[in-house]
């Protein structure tokens, strides 16, 4: 008799417990509290595959983590099949506790838009952007909800430590490619019509790097300075990447720095605008799965990691008059397996 009292109070505390866990929420955009100091971020994430990376991103406490796309693999015009796929992640346990602590903002790219190599053709982009944001949890009467495409931002910090997150979307408007059956690949479109953000996100932008900003994380989920290797990369769009430096130089930016992936490896890669401004662009892109980076050529390649699992992390010391950067990516086993300083001053 007392053995069975016991087992049922056990029983009852465990179930208890774990109906606690299962009621904790999730951080928000509404949960991020400046100023920031540890942005972490990744892409290309497999949905249904093993995911030990998170338990190391916590490790690192960041106070956001942004996901930059191909968060999950769907590939789809069945949106039974596309929020199967967001299940499944959102079962993983590492994810599922690290999301009760760790604000998670999000944009997309092509395999969790629903097409790979996508653009503004897909016929079930609304629908996905629904499912997407529903599952990130984005409130019901936020703008991204009320316009086309899921493109953001988040200003984050007090004056002389303000941080500008900017989430851009470059599957919604995006033109079709110039591909190449020879190389089996894609290369520049000069067309006037070409673009990867299209007019309405174009005219936000311009509003966005108007607005005060100690330091700026331009979030795009396909290479920005990269222009050599023949996948997707802006550098397809010439008259778009010519646009952006062009206003990063009109407005004298000299804070920003881009964050991307796709690629399926990490690499640091930075290039000057016409007025000296360097632009980085440190890409992330491997959360459980890698390939080789070096079979493709970027002549702004700084430094570039292959060889494992990672996400990028980005560390910000605030000083009176400067914010000194360290880029960085971390392995799947915690090792810091690639790093560089960059210091912007603030005004």
């Amino acid at each position: 008799m007392r053995r069975r009292n016991f087992l049922t109070i056990l029983a009852g505390t465990i179930a208890f417990a774990l109906s606690g866990f299962k009621a904790a929420r999730a951080k928000t955009a509404d949960d991020l509290k400046g100023p920031l100091t540890k942005i972490a971020f990744g892409s290309c994430c497999i949905h249904d595959g093993p995911q030990p990376i998170w338990d190391v991103i916590a490790a690192n406490k960041p106070d956001v983590f942004l996901f930059i796309g191909d968060n999950i693999y769907a590939d789809t015009e069945d949106m039974a099949v596309m929020a199967e796929k967001y299940q499944m992640l959102g079962s993983k346990p590492g994810y599922a506790k690290f999301r009760t602590s760790t604000p998670v903002l999000a944009t997309w790219d092509d395999h969790d838009y629903g097409i790979n190599d996508g653009g503004v053709e897909y016929p079930k982009k609304e629908e996905s952007k629904k499912i997407m944001l529903d599952f990130f949890g984005e409130p019901a009467k936020s703008e991204r909800r009320q316009r086309p495409g899921i493109y953001t931002s988040y200003s984050v910090g007090p004056k002389g430590k303000k941080l500008q997150l900017i989430l851009l979307d470059l599957r919604w408007f995006r033109t079709a490619l110039n591909y190449d059956k020879a190389t089996d690949g894609y290369f520049p479109d000069p067309s006037p019509k070409a673009t990867i953000l299209g007019d309405q996100q174009w005219q936000w932008v311009e509003e966005e790097l108007k607005k005060p900003a100690d330091l700026r994380i331009i979030v795009s989920s396909t290479q920005f300075v990269s222009p050599d290797h023949k996948w997707e990369k802006w550098a397809n769009f010439p008259n778009d990447k010519k646009r952006m430096i062009e206003l990063i130089d009109k407005n004298e930016i000299k804070n920003a720095i881009f964050i991307s992936g796709d690629m399926h490896y990490a690499e640091l890669s930075a290039e000057d605008s016409p007025k000296g401004f360097k632009i980085y662009d440190l890409t992330a892109s491997g959360m459980n799965l890698v390939e080789n980076g070096s079979q493709y050529p970027n002549r702004y390649r700084i430094s570039l990691y292959d060889k494992t699992p990672h996400f990028g992390l980005i560390e910000i010391d605030w000083q009176k008059k400067t914010a000194n950067l360290a880029l960085k990516i971390v392995s799947e086993k915690g090792e810091t397996v690639l790093s560089d300083k960059v210091s912007y001053p603030i005004a």
